[in-house]
């Protein structure tokens, strides 16, 4: 990668249109989405090359490659996507193929340094949010290994073998949060659906799994992991104002709604205040 003084910021593409990107393993090949998720993971989202290649054991070289041939499929997508584009102006940009994959900066000892873009990074945070599986978990696990590091490590990080007892930890937990938190008749909160099979234990918030989740299907489940939807201190249910007319219609979902069965009202109350502001920042 070129090294470029002071702050490098593209940001031509949209969410929805990361979304779409993500969705083009032609375009982000999964070797690029695992980079990105590893940077996403990162602190502060933001690591060099040489760190990101030490924890995907790949040479340095191979890994800046790969970002280069994406930057240069997504600038094709994005100069097409222009041509055809009514509303926006043909403007062919003179930029590094990396800038446009990601940002960035030179740091105060001169290493440059590789940032998820602001739009990149609040897809991936909705993508995560609403994944109500262990795979987020895994990869916050996975960020605190040495190997996320550089060959030097880090005195706060964790050696391989710790990390496999916390994930083995972790996935134990998820067993016993499940077990624990099926109440004596379960069905989804919101929609009373019954068929055990589908439904899914989902927690309050990052640190409350010690302790008992909601039950939900997984259409209900995603969107409250996703602090999409919440519910009063009544029982009634609470819709984001993220969420448009169209999508509350298609997840059947209606304002005021009593809640089936019981929640902890203080914890609660802090995903509702989550929620209430995560949707007034959309407007």
């Amino acid at each position: 990668m070129a090294r470029i003084k002071g702050l490098k910021r593209w940001d031509g593409i949209t969410i929805p249109e990361w979304y779409t990107l993500f969705a083009t393993k032609a375009i982000i090949s999964d070797l690029m989405m695992r980079m990105i998720f590893t940077l996403y993971h990162a602190p502060k989202h933001t690591d060099n090359a040489g760190h990101l290649a030490e924890g995907l054991f790949m040479e340095y070289r191979a890994l800046n490659a790969a970002v280069g041939w994406a930057g240069n499929k997504i600038k094709d997508w994005y100069e097409t996507k222009s041509e055809t584009d009514k509303d926006m102006s043909q403007t062919r940009l003179s930029m590094a193929p990396w800038q446009y994959v990601f940002d960035g900066k030179e740091d105060e000892y001169g290493t440059y340094l590789w940032m998820i873009k602001p739009a990149m990074l609040s897809a991936l945070s909705e993508i995560e949010k609403a994944d109500i599986s262990v795979v987020g978990h895994i990869w916050r696990l996975l960020a605190k290994d040495n190997s996320s590091f550089g060959a030097e490590g880090n005195l706060f990080s964790a050696t391989a073998d710790e990390t496999v007892a916390h994930i083995r930890e972790l996935l134990i937990e998820k067993e016993s949060f499940f077990r624990k938190s099926l109440p004596d008749i379960p069905c989804c909160v919101v929609c009373g659906a019954t068929r055990v099979s589908i439904l899914r234990v989902v927690s309050y918030g990052d640190d409350e799994e010690k302790r008992k989740g909601l039950i939900f299907c997984p259409t209900h489940g995603s969107l409250f992991a996703a602090h999409l939807i919440s519910f009063s201190s009544g029982g009634r249910l609470i819709i984001s104002a993220k969420l448009s007319d169209t999508e509350q219609e298609q997840f059947n979902l209606h304002k005021g709604q009593l809640i089936h069965g019981r929640f902890s009202g203080r914890r609660m109350a802090a995903h509702r205040k989550i929620c209430h502001e995560e949707g007034r920042r959309e407007k």
